[in-house]
C-alpha cells in the first residue's frame, strides 16, 4: 500500500490524547498534564537518532528538566543503518526504539508506508510547512544546509571568497591537498552529490566534477564529527562539505571556523522526527515529540544544536546570523525524493569509489 493510500485509511491513534490533538491546536494544560502524567508512569524514552551526541545531549537535558522523571536513553546511528537496525529490531519483535531521528525522507517515508510509525499529530502541526512533515507521521524540527567549513588560521578571507563563488572553487590548483571530504553514507553526505549529478547540473558538475574534486587529493575522514574537530585543530584547512549546525555549534564553542555557502545551496529536512508504532513507551515518546516541535523545542534547537528551526513563528535567534561574515543562502537546491530514493545507493556507491581511486 502506498504512502497516500496509508493515510487515508489509517484510523486515528490509539491514545487518549488523540482527540485533542486533532484539531492542530496547542494542548490544553489539562490535557498536557495527563500526558505528562502516563509518561512519567512509563519512565522512560530510548531514542535512536542521527545528530553528533554531545548538542543532542544538551536537548535531553533541557527536556528532563521541564518533564523530571522521564529517563532519555540517547543512542547515535546514523543514515541507513537506523532504518537497517529498527528494521531488523521490528521483524524480530524486539521493539526497543520509541523515538526515531533518521537522516533520510524516503526511508522515513517507507516506515510510515510499512506502518511501523505513529499517526501523532503534534499541537503545531498547522505552523510546520508541507516540505518538512509526512502526514502525521513524521516531522523535520529544523533545516539542513551544506556548508564549506574552513579554519580561519589556514584560510585567507581572498581563498575563502574562492570557495564562496562556486562550488567548482575547490578546483582551484592553490587547494590541492588542503581539504577533506568525508566518507559516508549519510543524508547530509549524500545531498550535494544529489545536486551534482543532477541532470540539469550535468554540463557544470557530474560524475567529471567529483572526479576532478578527488583528483584535489583530499584527506578522506570516516565521519563528519571527526572530519570538523580536525579542521578546528588544523590538520587540513577545510572541509567540502558539511552542514552548517554542526559548524555552529563548534563556533559558539570559541572554534577558529567560518563557513560560506556556494549557489545553489542544498537546503532541505533532513533529519525526521517520528513516534514508533511499537513504542514500549508511547507517551512519552508523544511527550517529546511535542516538545521538539514545540515553539521552546525549536529554540532549544537553536541553541544546543545550532540549527535553523521549520516553525513558523520562531525568529532566527543564532548569534551566528549577527556575523558579517555570515550569509544567507542566496538560492536554495530543493530535493527531488523520488530520485533520491531511486538513486542513493548508486550515487554513494560511486561517489565512494572515486574517493578510493583518489588515494
Amino acid at each position: 500500500m502506498r504512502f497516500k493510500a496509508l493515510m487515508a485509511c489509517l484510523g486515528a491513534v490509539a491514545s487518549a490524547f488523540a482527540a485533542g490533538q486533532a484539531t492542530g491546536q496547542t494542548l490544553s494544560q489539562a490535557d498536557e498534564a495527563k500526558l505528562y502524567e502516563a509518561a512519567r508512569k512509563e519512565g522512560q524514552i530510548v531514542w535512536y537518532e542521527a545528530a553528533p551526541i554531545e548538542p543532542m545531549q544538551e536537548l535531553v537535558n533541557r527536556f528532563s528538566k521541564k518533564y523530571p522523571g522521564i529517563e532519555v536513553q540517547l543512542l547515535r546511528i546514523t543514515g541507513p543503518q537506523q532504518y537497517q537496525r529498527f528494521m531488523q529490531e521490528t521483524e524480530a519483535g524486539q521493539h526497543i526504539a520509541d523515538l526515531l531521528l533518521l537522516s533520510d525522507q524516503p526511508l522515513t517515508r517507507d516506515l510510515a508506508e510499512r506502518g511501523h510509525l505513529a499517526k501523532w499529530r503534534v499541537p503545531t502541526h498547522d505552523r510546520v510547512p508541507e516540505p518538512f512533515r509526512i502526514g502525521e507521521f513524521a516531522y523535520a524540527p529544523y533545516t539542513t544546509d551544506i556548508a564549506i567549513v574552513y579554519n580561519t588560521n589556514k584560510v585567507s578571507e581572498e581563498e575563502a571568497k574562492i570557495l564562496a563563488s562556486s562550488w567548482k572553487g575547490v578546483l582551484d590548483p592553490r587547494f590541492k591537498g588542503r581539504f577533506a571530504i568525508v566518507k559516508r553514507k549519510c543524508g547530509s553526505c549524500y545531498a550535494p552529490i544529489h545536486m551534482f549529478l543532477d541532470e540539469k547540473f550535468k554540463a557544470e558538475y557530474g560524475e567529471p566534477f567529483l572526479r576532478a574534486v578527488a583528483a584535489q587529493k583530499p584527506l578522506i575522514y570516516s565521519d563528519n564529527p571527526i572530519a570538523l574537530d580536525r579542521i578546528v585543530a588544523g590538520e587540513r584547512d577545510f572541509v567540502f562539505w558539511l552542514w552548517e549546525a554542526i559548524a555552529v555549534t563548534k563556533w559558539q564553542q570559541g572554534a577558529p571556523i567560518r563557513w560560506v555557502r556556494p549557489t545553489p545551496t542544498p537546503e532541505w529536512g533532513n533529519s525526521w522526527q517520528a513516534v514508533s508504532a511499537h513504542a514500549p513507551h508511547p507517551n512519552a515518546a508523544r511527550l517529546m515529540q511535542n516538545w521538539l516541535m514545540s515553539e521552546e523545542g525549536a529554540i532549544a534547537l537553536q541553541a544546543a544544536y545550532g540549527s535553523s528551526t521549520v516553525l513558523t513563528g520562531v525568529q532566527d535567534s543564532r548569534p551566528v546570523t549577527k556575523e558579517p561574515w555570515h550569509k544567507p543562502i542566496a538560492q536554495r537546491y530543493d530535493m527531488d525524493w523520488d530520485r533520491w530514493e531511486k538513486n542513493y545507493e548508486s550515487d554513494m556507491t560511486l561517489w565512494q569509489k572515486i574517493q578510493d581511486t583518489s588515494r
